[in-house]
């Protein structure tokens, strides 16, 4: 296995502004009615998102797109959320997934159920879903999916994997990616106290075997304050770098390394002979060193 494993996704690099979607057009597919379609951005969004708005914001939310595509027996609700970067569209993108029936077939990141067909595409978020859950309302749900890849090409990026390790090879699908606390009480509210009044964003992994349960994280803050300051709330029992796992008061073990001085990779686990030191190569090479 390589000494550094990377997922394949795809970016856009932001310019400052939202990027201009190029929109499904009638002459694209046939036999479908088109439905007016509705664009939401700033305050707006508050109207189609509600309460889920703050959410959308805290990851980069720009502009939002919404049509609806009819046939005989279903509706198809299509939204193309356009994110300040291809972090941000994953990070909701992990956020939306889950008991995938088939994965990646549009690229390093999509799901597909029987309502819902949901994929990564540079800094833009896709997420159809049909009223049915038939065979057919899934298949127009991944031909709408494909035409907004098709016609709306990016750059590639590739998100770095939290770790190096061959062990945690087999859960890239559980990669989730948080910039804030809104996002982080949703998808990890067992670490959000960690992270109370500190600036972070951060990769995860869930490790699950018969022995042990890991969650793993590589960590980014913006300074070496808000890392040290991270450190005291997770293990306050030693305040250099410790790959040594120290009991914790809920009864969990956490051990971490120090990349450099705003990066760690961090983790929780509830067996005292797994530690941080299982997850690290034994040479790091520079793009895992200096990834996000």
């Amino acid at each position: 296995m390589k000494k550094h494993l990377y997922i394949p996704l795809l970016l856009w690099f932001l310019n400052g502004t939202a990027q201009n979607i190029q929109q499904i057009a009638e002459t694209d597919i046939q036999g479908i009615t088109f439905l007016p379609g509705y664009s939401f951005a700033g305050e707006n969004l508050n109207d189609y998102l509600g309460g889920a708005a703050d959410l959308y914001l805290e990851y980069g939310l720009q502009k939002l797109y919404v049509n609806e595509y009819g046939t005989a027996n279903d509706t198809v609700t299509l939204q193309v959320f356009s994110m300040v970067n291809a972090p941000s569209a994953f990070g909701l993108y992990s956020l939306s997934v889950s008991e995938c029936m088939i994965r990646n077939i549009f690229g390093s990141f999509s799901c597909v159920t029987p309502y819902t067909v949901a994929a990564v595409h540079g800094p833009l978020f896709i997420y159809a879903r049909n009223r049915t859950g038939s065979q057919s309302g899934q298949d127009l749900c991944k031909q709408l999916v494909k035409l907004v890849i098709d016609k709306n090409p990016q750059d590639i990026w590739y998100a770095p994997l939290l770790t190096q390790s061959a062990r945690a090879a087999p859960f890239t699908n559980t990669l989730h990616y948080y910039k804030g606390p809104i996002g982080l009480m949703k998808g990890l509210p067992v670490w959000s106290d960690l992270f109370d009044n500190i600036n972070f964003h951060m990769y995860t992994m869930n490790i699950t075997t018969p022995d042990y349960n890991v969650i793993l994280g590589r960590i980014i803050f913006p300074d070496e304050n808000s890392l040290d300051s991270f450190i005291r709330k997770a293990s306050p029992i030693v305040m250099s770098g410790n790959a040594t796992p120290i009991k914790t008061s809920n009864g969990l073990y956490r051990s971490w390394f120090k990349i450099n001085t705003t990066k760690i990779l961090f983790m929780e686990t509830n067996s005292p002979d797994i530690s941080i030191r299982d997850f690290l190569p034994e040479v790091p090479d520079n793009k895992w060193l200096e990834g996000d």
